[in-house]
C-alpha cells in the first residue's frame, strides 16, 4: 500500500455534475468517497480506463461545505430536467440512489491524490472530429457493449471548449489498450447536460441537446463539466 500509486485527480465543477457523472444512465450506482479534507467535505467517485499497459484509475471529486447524508439521490426524467439530493432514506422508487461511506481521514492515497501528488499519466491517442455525431456513435456503439454509456467530458482549454470522451481499444500490440481520445472542440460551451441522438430512415440522424432523459425513444449521452482533464494535454 505504502508504494501504490495515487489516482488521478479529476474536480468536476459542482454537486449537479458530480451526480450526473456518478448517477445518470447507470445500471449500477457506485460508493461515493466522503471525508474531510483542509476543513471541507469531500465526495469522490473512482472510475478507471484501460490504457496502455494496465489501467488508468481516475478519482472524480467535488468539495462542499456541509456535512451530506447517509446518500445521494438522483434522477434525470424529471419533467422539468435533472432532481439530486442528499437523504438518509431510500424509498422513493423515482430516484437511484448511492450511499456515502463516511471516512475519519483521508486514505493517504486520496490524500496525495487531492493534493495533486499523482503521477503524471502518459497521453492518449488524440483524435478530434468534425461534427458531434461522431462522437455519439462512438458512445452509441460502446454502450450496446458494455451496458453503459461513458460520459462526455467538457472543459476549457486555452479558451476553448473541449467535450470528448476516452475510448480504449483492447490488446494494441504489447499494451493491454490504445486510449483514444475522441474530442471537438468550439467556442462556446455545451448548451445543455444531455445530448439525444436517433437515427431512422424517416429523419435520419438527429441530435440535440436537452436537459433530460424522459423521451426513451432516444439514445441519450451525459456531460460532465470539469475544472480539467488531466490525460488531455
Amino acid at each position: 500500500m505504502e508504494t501504490a500509486k495515487p489516482p488521478v485527480p479529476v474536480e468536476v465543477v459542482d454537486l449537479q455534475n458530480f451526480a450526473r457523472l456518478a448517477l445518470g444512465l447507470v445500471e449500477e450506482p457506485p460508493l461515493i468517497w466522503h471525508f474531510k479534507f483542509e476543513e471541507r467535505h469531500v465526495l469522490g467517485v473512482f472510475a478507471a480506463y484501460m490504457y496502455w499497459t494496465g489501467d488508468l484509475p481516475l478519482f472524480a471529486y467535488i468539495t462542499i461545505d456541509e456535512k451530506p447524508g447517509s446518500f445521494l439521490a438522483y434522477r434525470s426524467n424529471a419533467p422539468k430536467g435533472e432532481e439530486f439530493v442528499f437523504t438518509n432514506e431510500i424509498e422513493d422508487p423515482k430516484f437511484v440512489y448511492s450511499p456515502l461511506i463516511d471516512l475519519a481521514k483521508p486514505p493517504q492515497l486520496l490524500e496525495k491524490c487531492l493534493r495533486e501528488q499523482a503521477p503524471t499519466p502518459p497521453k492518449p491517442m488524440l483524435s478530434e472530429i468534425t461534427a458531434l455525431h461522431s462522437l455519439i456513435r462512438v458512445l452509441l456503439l460502446l454502450s450496446l457493449r458494455e451496458t453503459a454509456v461513458f460520459p462526455i467530458w467538457h472543459f476549457k482549454r486555452d479558451k476553448m471548449h473541449i467535450i470528448g470522451t476516452c475510448v480504449p481499444f483492447e490488446h494494441y500490440y504489447e499494451s493491454d489498450a490504445l486510449p483514444v481520445f475522441f474530442y471537438l472542440k468550439q467556442d462556446h460551451p455545451p448548451a445543455s447536460s444531455f445530448i439525444r441522438y436517433c437515427a431512422t430512415k424517416f429523419t435520419g440522424e438527429k441530435l440535440e441537446y436537452v436537459s433530460n432523459t424522459a423521451d426513451t425513444k432516444y439514445f441519450h449521452a451525459k456531460i460532465v463539466d470539469v475544472k480539467n482533464l488531466p490525460i488531455f494535454p
